[in-house]
């Protein structure tokens, strides 16, 4: 067994009841590993803070599955025996949410303003060209290097313009061309925030038992655009 292996910063980690879950950003897949075989890597791994598997009664069979899985993960390049672009293997850490945003329309909700209108349709369209034909890491760095480039430091974030937005957004979504999606509609609506100078973080989650994945936003510990209920089921394994 090599002294160590390196998680890839495509790669991101949750751990669940009874596995852990990877994000391989680059393949757009998830993997679950049963979660005493994953931990058993862990003295292999590095950076590793996520507990010890179960006390095996064959070392050296246990060191010889660990060496099977790092070998399974080193073919698809989650793992490498390289330091270069590798970051620590832990598990996510992101703000738990707290609340959500209240957006119900009320019945005296004034309409959207023309420019708007044109706001929502630009920002829609353009999530629904990048999910038909752009590759999901492509996606995933242009919404990161938009943020890094043009979030300002230092200022809060205006919860109340979020909000009214939200409420826009909501209201148009009604009139766009394309089934309701968790992933469409969260990259719609981070595009038509950005437009108004408002960058929150597109959260991906996952449920291990069973298996199922999705994604919202939200700013601070405030989900903008789901229910708290709903999020609180997920693990989140990727914030964006």
């Amino acid at each position: 067994m090599p002294a160590t292996f390196y998680l890839q910063s495509h790669v991101f980690l949750c751990r669940a009841r009874r596995h852990w879950v990877i994000l391989d950003v680059n393949r757009d897949k998830y993997l679950s590993v049963d979660r005493g075989q994953f931990e058993s890597l862990g003295p292999w791994l590095h950076g590793w803070e996520g507990g010890a598997g179960c006390v095996a009664d064959d070392p050296g069979a246990a060191a010889d599955g660990a060496l099977a899985l790092a070998n399974s993960l080193l073919s698809v390049a989650i793992l490498s025996e390289r330091a270069d672009g590798a970051k620590p293997a832990r598990a996510t850490a992101l703000a738990t949410p707290m609340a959500a945003a209240d957006v119900d329309l009320p019945a005296n909700a004034r309409k959207p303003a023309l420019a708007h209108v044109m706001a929502f349709f630009l920002s829609a369209a353009k999530a629904d060209r990048q999910l038909r034909g752009q590759l999901f890491r492509s996606i995933v760095a242009d919404v990161q290097a938009r943020k890094r480039r043009k979030e300002a430091p230092g200022p809060r974030f205006d919860w109340d313009r979020a909000r009214a937005l939200v409420e826009v957004f909501d209201r148009l979504r009604l009139f766009y061309p394309r089934p309701y999606l968790c992933l469409f509609d969260s990259l719609a609506l981070l595009h038509f925030l950005a437009r108004y100078g408002l960058y929150p973080d597109w959260v991906f989650g996952v449920t291990a038992d069973p298996f199922e994945a999705h994604c919202w936003v939200q700013a601070g510990r405030v989900v903008l655009n789901d229910t708290l209920e709903r999020v609180s089921a997920f693990t989140p394994i990727m914030g964006v």
